[in-house]
C-alpha cells in the first residue's frame, strides 16, 4: 500500500484535489472509489439546484450528477453516479443519501480495477474550484 494513500469514511481517495488525471492537468475535485451502488451522501446540506441523468459509462462528461447549493452559496457537484435519488428544488441534509456511486461518464481506474467512484467538486460564486477535503473529512 502507498504510505501517502488517503482514505475517507466513504472510500479510497484515488485522485486528490489538484492531482493530474488522464482528463485534466489539475483535478478540480476528489475521486472517492467504492463499489458501484454504494450510497453517496451529501457532504453538506442545501438545495438541489440541478441533476443530470441518463448518462452511460464512457460518455465524455461527468455522467449522472447532482448539484447542491449550500447556505454559503457554494455549489457541491457529485458526479459519476449510478443513479440519482433527489430532484431539483429538494432540500437535503448533510449525510443524506443523494444517489449511488457508479461509473457513468468518463471514469477510469488509476490501478486497473473497477472504475466506480464519486467525483466531488465545490465551486464558489465566482467559479473558483475549492478543495473539498474539509467537507469529506467532516462527514
Amino acid at each position: 500500500m502507498n504510505p501517502t494513500q488517503q482514505f475517507s469514511k466513504l472510500g479510497n481517495i484515488t485522485t486528490p484535489f489538484g492531482a493530474p488525471t488522464t482528463q485534466e492537468a489539475s483535478h478540480g475535485g476528489v475521486d472517492i472509489a467504492n463499489a458501484k451502488g454504494t450510497p453517496a451522501p451529501a457532504f453538506e446540506g442545501g438545495t438541489v439546484v440541478g441533476t443530470v441523468t441518463g448518462k452511460p459509462h464512457g460518455s465524455n462528461d461527468f455522467g449522472n450528477s447532482v448539484m447542491i447549493k449550500d447556505q454559503n452559496g457554494l455549489t457541491h457537484r457529485y458526479s459519476h453516479l449510478a443513479n440519482v435519488a433527489v430532484k431539483p428544488g429538494q432540500a437535503v441534509g448533510k449525510g443524506q443519501n443523494i444517489g449511488a456511486i457508479g461509473d457513468s461518464g468518463a471514469t477510469y481506474s488509476p490501478n486497473g480495477g473497477d472504475s466506480s467512484n464519486l467525483d466531488y467538486r465545490i465551486v464558489d460564486g465566482y467559479g473558483k474550484l475549492l478543495n473539498p477535503m474539509p467537507y469529506v473529512n467532516n462527514l
